[in-house]
């Protein structure tokens, strides 16, 4: 398993589920403006296939959560706090799940929900055919066209993109209604790839949920509201920043 970092050692540890594209360009300007304001430690465990970390056939959701636990130890941190983005939401809600009591916070960010059992909703999930791009000679195709649309062909594996969202549509290997800690889940009102169902769902079956939705926000909310979710992850750090206009889910 790989994984990349920025910030100070020391820094209080903040680790970042990536999306399904995986973390070709998780670095940005403002993201090292505010590794630097908040003195924080941000790190990217990439999943199996993706930036070669090694593929896992037959994983689950839950997995990742255990192999993070063991990446967190090794590099001594005890605690820290978990953001997940999209198709990275699920895997920090897993974290939420088997690393309870090491979390000092959980975001989930414009998150995919489950397709079975507690927290699914009926109906398509994905408003992108991905499950398609497997299938047949023109699955690899069709999967360029998007990446190329995105401006990311030649940096995503395709194939571990395909299995991560397989993983994400079986049984997760947790409840998240069995989510023990507090979660604040994040959503763009307008997010056409990941509808708000998507949140909905899953607040309803989280003991302890926080609902935060910006009306006009779209799918790329983490990267546009990037200071106020990572901020609130850091202790005593919240208070330095406003706060965007929110609604109840």
């Amino acid at each position: 398993m790989t994984f990349f970092s920025a910030g100070p050692e020391d820094g209080f540890p903040v680790l970042y589920c990536h999306g399904a594209i995986g973390s070709p360009r998780w670095r940005t300007p403002e993201l090292d403006r505010l590794i630097e304001l908040l003195g924080i430690r941000y790190l990217v465990v990439n999943r199996p296939g993706f930036a070669g970390s090694d593929p896992r056939p037959g994983r689950t959701v839950l997995d990742f959560a255990r192999d993070v636990g063991e990446v967190m130890s090794i590099l001594g941190y005890r605690r820290f706090s978990v953001v997940g983005v999209s198709a990275g939401a699920p895997y920090a809600l897993a974290c939420g799940w088997a690393l309870a009591e090491r979390l000092v916070a959980l975001a989930a960010v414009s998150p995919l929900g489950p397709a079975h059992g507690r927290g699914a909703i009926r109906g398509l999930r994905y408003r992108v055919p991905l499950v398609p791009f497997g299938r047949g000679r023109a699955g690899p195709a069709l999967a360029g066209l998007c990446l190329r649309a995105l401006g990311l062909h030649g940096e995503t594996p395709t194939d571990a993109m395909i299995d991560d969202y397989l993983v994400c549509r079986r049984d997760w290997g947790f409840d998240p209604a069995d989510v023990s800690i507090p979660v604040t889940l994040w959503h763009g009102g307008s997010d056409w790839l990941v509808p708000l169902a998507h949140a909905r769902a899953l607040a309803a079956v989280i003991p302890q949920c926080t609902a935060r939705v910006t009306p006009d926000g779209g799918h790329f909310f983490y990267s546009r509201s990037l200071a106020e979710i990572v901020s609130s992850l850091v202790p005593d750090a919240h208070e330095a920043f406003g706060h965007q206009v929110v609604t109840a889910i």
